[in-house]
């Protein structure tokens, strides 16, 4: 079974489907239908995705979940225990030939231990484990409300299908609970300084240390707009030429919303994730992009198609000229990265952004409301959203630690 993503009369689906190209299982494809519908096309995905994670676990184990609920023998607690600890690992160790399965260690310390190693070696996010526990909770109570929710059930299994979702529930929310328990440093950066500004001249089309053997021009002004603007990587994606202001102040850039873009030829359309609003950029950098689009973009013949910006400079089965794929975004910061010898992506440039912005706040004596209010503005987060408090932390973590150094200065000077 797979993952399938298409389009219908424009518009963006996805399913999952057997060896054959069929849809695997009316109910599963009801219940992407169900969870869908309002969700952007990469959303959709992620919970799609999610969903294949746990109908391969439990395939593997020839433990046919919807039979099991029609049937009101639900999973137990050893089958969604053997579940849950595979949320710990990437799908490529999981689908790898080389790992061993000893489902019949019943030994309890040897079981914790080889648990405990494979998690070190494999763990992903908690964002991760807590999405793919709480598919499964939601897709086994989508199916006993389908299949029971007219039906009367016997307080036995009504008994353990209560206790099976609260548990599983208890997992879901205690990553939840855990995911910010890390205390970080005021005085960290998520980019070194020293390695921030090796990445600026790097990225240079003229420098010697640029990583990109073609389309530097188009990369620089990728990296460099997301590093002014602090926009998201899908946001740039979707970059249209009527989106930006080439007139007047010759310094800003719509960013907005537009789900279901039938302009956008892509298979997996890009969007903004949040509200609308002006990017301001650097004039110098706004002339440069005016140039990729008028001298160098201009050669593709199907960029004349579309309004995007960004284009694929490469015949990679025959795109060439078609809006950039998120895919190839994350290539070039792969690609940095690896020049860099440090992990570099369009979200941490979003954060080095926020830092930045920090700075220049303070040197502008800019009151700590205001610089909140206009961060909300720039990031597209609604005024009532808790984000910027991340970084609000981050500012008053720092000044606690100036006005205890004065205070414990003063106490020296006493003594």
């Amino acid at each position: 079974m797979r993952l399938k993503r298409y389009q219908y009369n424009g518009l963006p689906f996805v399913s999952i489907v057997d060896e054959n190209d069929c849809p695997l299982d009316p109910y599963v494809s009801c219940y992407i239908t169900s969870i869908v519908t309002s969700k952007s096309p990469n959303t959709a995905a992620r919970y799609a995705n999610e969903l294949l994670f746990l109908l391969k676990h439990f395939f593997k184990r020839k433990i046919l979940l919807i039979e099991r609920m029609k049937s009101c023998v639900f999973i137990s607690h050893q089958e969604y225990t053997q579940f849950y600890e595979q949320c710990f690992f990437h799908k490529s160790l999981l689908e790898s030939s080389s790992v061993l399965l000893f489902p019949d260690v019943h030994a309890k310390h040897f079981r914790n231990i080889m648990v405990a190693n494979q998690r070190g070696i494999a763990k992903v996010s908690s964002e991760t484990i807590q999405g793919r526990i709480r598919r499964l909770r939601l897709f086994l109570e989508w199916l006993f409300d389908e299949l029971h929710g007219n039906k009367k059930v016997d307080e036995i299994s009504l008994d353990q299908y209560r206790k099976l979702i609260s548990k599983i529930k208890l997992d879901e929310q205690a990553f939840g609970r855990n995911r910010s328990q890390k205390v970080a440093n005021a005085d960290d950066s998520v980019i070194p300084d020293e390695l921030f500004a090796q990445m600026l001249e790097m990225i240079l089309p003229s420098s010697l240390s640029n990583p990109f053997s073609a389309s530097r021009i188009r990369n620089y002004l990728i990296v460099s707009l997301i590093i002014q603007s602090g926009i998201r990587r899908g946001a740039l994606a979707k970059l249209k030429i009527s989106d930006c202001h080439f007139h007047g102040s010759y310094d800003r850039i719509m960013i907005y919303r537009s789900p279901n873009d039938i302009s956008d030829p892509r298979l997996e359309r890009p969007n903004q994730k949040t509200k609308s609003h002006l990017a301001t950029i650097d004039q110098s950098l706004m002339k440069q992009l005016k140039f990729y689009i008028d001298h160098i973009r201009s050669q593709f013949f199907q960029a004349r198609t579309h309004d995007f910006i960004f284009v694929s400079e490469k015949d990679s089965r025959g795109t060439i000229g078609l809006p950039i794929s998120l895919k190839a975004i994350n290539r070039i910061f792969r690609c940095l990265s690896k020049k860099l010898d440090f992990h570099v992506h369009p979200h941490l440039l979003r954060h080095k952004w926020n830092e930045i912005f920090d700075l220049q706040g303070e040197r502008l004596g800019v009151s700590p409301s205001l610089l909140e209010d206009v961060r909300k503005y720039a990031m597209g987060w609604s005024q009532n959203s808790s984000m910027a408090q991340l970084y609000n932390d981050k500012r008053l973590a720092k000044k606690a630690k100036e006005i205890s150094m004065a205070h414990q200065k003063g106490v020296d000077q006493k003594k």
